[in-house]
């Protein structure tokens, strides 16, 4: 009972918002392409490449916010050259977005190499990390103060995104039109609307989002660039994508599992555990969620089967 409650603790509640920022934040972005009708897998490097320019533009400016501008920048011309391929040249989002993962895991260390000559990470006093906000009012309110108080912007930004995307799809017109070209593309364009216009602009939306997740994890989470950094959360953001069908409330809600999951993982550390059994939880909880989200669309899948079927079977007759 008493490793019980060293483990479940306030602390382990303020680290799970804390872990759940940067996931946060490139799902929204991935909500995007997703109601634009785009499968964006390229979103692991997109954030990475976020989190490398961050701490690269943290020090060329020596401020932490020009360093999230560099690295919001850095991800949205990825989020371009990804909007270019797959919208205006129609390539594979797939293929074109698993490309775009491998270019930036691969840039980035060539580039910690060519600029730092160090491989692995950049760890450097020149670095400005972002500052923890203390609430005024919050803060002196005990264990609630420990749970919301002394975070980085970014983290209390991630959470009031949540609200702003779902503004700017469900009660605006970009949203309408961007929602319509991912449901209905035929009729979009009956009614004037461009999809591919919808697209970029969606897949733009995305690198922003990306690249301050980007920015949270070299900044904000801990004030350094590891090779690699970002361990799989683009594909976590996916994971989610996929059970949420897009809808900003329901990736809240799986973003804060994961966010959960990974808190975890990283307490369990603390008590001896082995680090890589430790570290497969985020992991193992995507696939059960995956396998919940499969499990219960069969009977679904089923029918549609069944009446496929049907229907073949009445034409050869």
């Amino acid at each position: 009972m008493e490793v019980l409650e060293r483990i479940f603790n306030i602390a382990l509640i303020a680290a799970t918002l804390r872990t759940t920022a940067p996931i946060l934040l490139v799902s929204l972005g991935g909500t995007f392409t997703t109601k634009a009708g785009i499968f964006n897998i390229g979103l692991e490097g997109q954030m990475l490449l976020g989190a490398f320019f961050a701490v690269l533009g943290s020090i060329w400016t020596q401020s932490a916010l020009g360093g999230v501008l560099i690295g919001v920048t850095a991800s949205v011309v990825v989020a371009g050259i990804f909007s270019l391929f797959v919208v205006t040249l129609r390539a594979n989002e797939v293929v074109v977005g698993l490309a775009l993962n491998l270019l930036a895991g691969g840039l980035t260390i060539t580039l910690t190499k060519a600029i730092f000559g160090t491989r692995g990470s950049i760890v450097s006093g020149d670095i400005v990390g972002m500052p923890r906000i203390e609430l005024p009012v919050i803060h002196d309110l005990g264990p609630l103060g420990q749970m919301l108080s002394g975070f980085t912007p970014l983290v209390y930004l991630s959470f009031a995104m949540v609200f702003v995307v779902w503004l700017i799809l469900y009660r605006t017109r970009i949203g309408l039109h961007i929602r319509v070209t991912g449901e209905k593309p035929a009729a979009a364009e009956a009614l004037g609307i461009s999809t591919a216009a919808m697209q970029h602009i969606a897949s733009l939306f995305c690198g922003v989002l990306a690249g301050l997740a980007g920015a949270h994890l070299s900044l904000g989470y801990i004030t350094m660039f590891a090779e690699n950094m970002s361990s799989g959360r683009g594909f976590m953001a996916v994971a989610v994508l996929i059970f949420s069908n897009g809808d900003p409330v329901r990736v809240l809600f799986g973003c804060l599992l994961f966010g959960f999951a990974d808190a975890l993982s990283l307490r369990l550390q603390t008590f001896g555990l082995s680090s890589y059994l430790v570290l497969t939880v985020p992991y193992l909880v995507t696939l059960a969620a995956l396998f919940a989200l499969t499990y219960r669309q069969r009977p679904k899948l089923f029918r549609e089967t069944a009446e496929t079927l049907s229907l073949i079977r009445r034409r050869q007759a």
